[in-house]
């Protein structure tokens, strides 16, 4: 192998890494959570640059990770990240249940939970959060099973990893 060769091999594998750390990484769905618009093994591809960009938005599906380990996401890393959905920004009141969020945004106006939901029984009484500055409130969209801030509580804008750019769903014929 001649030193230019081998300097164009080891830019390229630099170019690859660089564009999965920062520009798009590809996420596998595990789990029911965002059921109906996500299922189990769709394959996702989630932008950290989209996040550094934009301001997080009411309704962007996003990864999060509940640790500080900055390579969160990665196989190799060892922590979990999960898919959900922004469903209240800084400033919202959100009520929720076991299976319904309702959000008053800052300026007083209801929103109605628009998003698709699975069907469930909702019989628990309602909680109430404000969402702090610099916090959001994310849930999955099939309500009734899904780990999200209804648990764990609002989430800050240093634990969305990425915004979830594009979706592939792979189904396989007998």
């Amino acid at each position: 192998m001649t030193g230019k060769s081998l300097a164009s091999s080891a830019l390229t594998i630099l170019a690859s890494f660089f564009c999965l750390v920062v520009v798009m990484r590809p996420t596998v769905v595990s789990g029911a959570s965002m059921m109906p618009t996500l299922h189990d093994k769709d394959i996702l591809i989630a932008s950290p640059l989209a996040k550094q960009l934009f301001q997080p938005r009411r309704g962007d599906i996003v990864t999060v990770c509940l640790s500080a380990n900055p390579l969160c996401g990665f196989i190799f890393s060892g922590d979990m990240q999960y898919v959900k959905r922004i469903v209240a920004l800084p400033g919202d009141i959100v009520r929720y249940g076991t299976c319904n969020v309702f959000v008053t945004t800052a300026s007083g106006q209801r929103l109605a939970d628009a998003e698709p939901t699975m069907a469930c029984p909702d019989g628990t009484a309602l909680r109430q959060v404000a969402i702090p500055d610099g916090m959001y409130f994310v849930a999955g969209d099939n309500r009734g099973n899904s780990l999200d801030s209804r648990i764990f509580g609002p989430i800050s804008k240093s634990q969305i990893r990425a915004k979830v750019v594009a979706q592939m769903r792979l189904t396989w014929a007998p």
